[in-house]
C-alpha cells in the first residue's frame, strides 16, 4: 500500500468511527440548553431541494417540538458546485420528479428565477422571527418563487417584512460563513445535533434518530407512483438500455453496482457502464467538507442497503489508471464489466486494497475470473485514455458531471438515490 493511501484511508476510517461517539456530548449539550431540539435549516429561494423540504418542514417541525432556524444562505462556490449551470438545470428536472413522487408542489416544466425575485425572498427570510413562524414563511416563499407568482412575493413582504435591500448580501455571506464553519457547503441541509440531513432524500435519517432519542411519530413520507417517470424509461426496446457513467474512486459509483446487478439480473435492464476519471483527476477541485460529508453519508447509506463498507484505501491517481487498463483489456471482453467495476471499488470501500499494488489489483480480478498474465498485459496498454475522454464528453453532452449518471430511454439523472425509483417505474410498467 502507497503511505499516502494509506494515510488517507486511515483518516477517513478514524473519521467515520469518531463520529457517532459525539452523539451523547450533544444530548448533554441540549439538556444544558433546556431541553428543546434545535434544528439549522440552511436555505436558498433558487434551490429546488430547499423548497421541497420547507414544504414538509412545518409538519415534521410540529410533530417532533423542534425549533427549526431557517438559515438563507449565499451560493456556494464552484468546488461544491463544478458545473453550476448543469448543477441548476438539473436540480429543477429532478425536484419536479420528485414532487410527483412524493406528493408535493414544484413546477412541472420549471424556469429559473429571476434573481431580483430571489433576493426579495432572502429579504423576507432574513428578518428575524420566532421558529414556527419563519418555517412556514419559508414554505410560502418558496410557493411564490417557485410558482413565479410575484403579487404573491409582494404580499409576504406586506405581511412579514423584510430587511433592506442593501443588507441582504452581506447577510447571505454571513451565513455562508456559519454553514462553513459548521463543516459544510451547500443549501437544503439540516443540521442536528452533530450531523447533516440533504433534503427529502435523508430525512428518513433524522427522523430514525429522533426515534431513539425516545420521540415517537411519523411523516409518513414515502415515495409514490411516478407517472412522468414510467414514460420517460420507454425506449421501445424490449429490455432497457441502461447506460451507467461510474468513477473507480466513487463510493456512490460503488453503491450503486450492487443495485444495478440486482437489476440486471432480475431481467429488468441491459446494463452498459461507462468509467469516467474522478473530478480531481479532471481539474475539478473537491472542498474537504464535501469530501468528509460525502464519505460519511455514503457510510451511512451502505448500512441501509447492506452493503460492505468503511475499511477504505484511497484509489486516487495510479490505481485509477490500473482500474480502467483491467476492464477495457480484460473485463469488457469476458463481459465482466459489472463484476470487475465491483470487487475494485469494494476493495477499495471496504476492505483497504490499494489497487495501485499489482498483487492487490491481481486479487481484486482474480476472484471474478481476470488471471494475473491478463492484467499484467492490460497494464501496458494506455488505450483506455481514448475512451475515459469519450465517456466524459458523452456525459457532458447529457448535461451532467458526476457519478453514478445514468440515462435510460429520455431519462437521464445523477446520483444513486434515484435507482430505486427507476427500478419501481421499470418493474410496473
Amino acid at each position: 500500500m502507497t503511505v499516502k493511501s494509506q494515510v488517507i484511508g486511515s483518516g477517513i476510517n478514524s473519521y467515520l468511527s469518531l463520529r457517532r461517539t459525539k452523539y451523547p456530548l450533544h444530548s448533554i449539550g441540549r439538556l444544558l440548553r433546556g431541553g428543546r431540539r434545535r434544528v439549522r435549516f440552511y436555505y436558498r429561494a433558487d434551490d429546488p431541494y430547499s423548497h421541497l423540504l420547507a414544504q414538509v418542514m412545518p409538519r415534521f417541525a410540529s410533530m417532533y417540538g423542534l425549533d427549526v432556524a431557517v438559515v438563507p444562505v449565499a451560493e456556494s462556490g464552484l468546488g461544491a458546485r463544478p458545473a453550476p449551470d448543469m448543477l441548476a438545470e438539473h436540480a429543477m428536472r429532478d425536484a419536479a420528479l420528485l414532487a410527483e413522487c412524493y406528493g408535493l408542489d414544484f413546477p412541472a416544466r420549471p424556469e429559473r428565477p429571476p434573481e431580483d425575485r430571489i433576493r426579495r425572498a432572502h429579504a423576507v427570510l432574513l428578518e428575524q422571527r420566532p421558529s414556527a413562524e419563519q418555517v412556514e414563511v419559508a414554505r410560502r416563499v418558496g410557493a411564490a418563487v417557485w410558482g413565479d407568482d410575484g403579487a404573491a412575493l409582494a404580499s409576504l413582504v406586506e405581511q412579514y417584512g423584510a430587511v433592506s435591500g442593501e443588507s441582504v448580501g452581506p447577510l447571505l455571506e454571513r451565513n455562508f460563513a456559519e454553514l462553513q464553519r459548521a463543516g459544510h457547503y451547500q443549501p437544503g441541509m439540516l443540521s442536528y445535533g452533530g450531523d447533516w440531513y440533504w433534503g427529502i432524500d435523508r430525512l428518513s435519517y433524522l427522523e430514525r434518530r429522533l426515534h431513539q432519542e425516545g420521540l415517537d411519530g411519523d411523516l409518513g413520507l414515502a415515495a409514490g407512483d411516478v407517472p412522468s417517470l414510467a414514460r420517460m424509461l420507454r425506449s421501445g426496446e424490449e429490455k432497457p438500455r441502461l447506460r451507467v457513467f461510474i468513477s473507480f474512486r466513487s463510493p456512490y459509483s460503488y453503491l450503486s453496482l450492487p443495485q444495478l446487478r440486482d437489476m440486471r439480473d432480475n431481467g429488468l435492464i441491459d446494463l452498459e457502464l461507462r468509467p469516467v476519471l474522478p473530478m480531481v483527476m479532471r481539474g475539478l477541485q473537491v472542498p474537504r467538507a464535501k469530501r468528509l460529508y460525502i464519505v460519511h453519508d455514503a457510510k451511512r447509506e451502505a448500512g441501509r442497503l447492506g452493503i460492505p463498507f468503511g475499511r477504505i484505501c484511497d484509489p486516487l491517481g495510479k490505481g485509477i489508471g490500473h482500474c480502467f487498463a483491467v476492464f477495457y483489456r480484460c473485463a469488457v471482453p469476458k463481459g465482466l464489466e459489472l463484476e470487475f467495476a465491483l470487487s475494485a471499488l469494494q476493495g477499495s470501500w471496504s476492505e483497504a486494497r490499494d489497487i495501485a499494488s499489482i498483487s492487490d489489483l491481481v486479487h481484486l480480478a482474480e476472484r471474478v475470473g481476470i488471471g494475473e498474465a491478463e492484467v499484467r498485459e492490460a497494464l501496458a496498454d494506455d488505450s483506455w485514455k481514448e475512451k475515459a475522454t469519450a465517456n466524459r464528453e458523452t456525459l457532458t453532452h447529457l448535461g451532467l458531471w458526476g457519478v453514478p449518471s445514468m440515462q435510460i430511454g429520455s431519462y437521464s439523472t445523477w446520483g444513486q438515490d434515484r435507482l430505486p425509483l427507476i427500478r419501481a417505474a421499470l418493474a410496473g410498467s
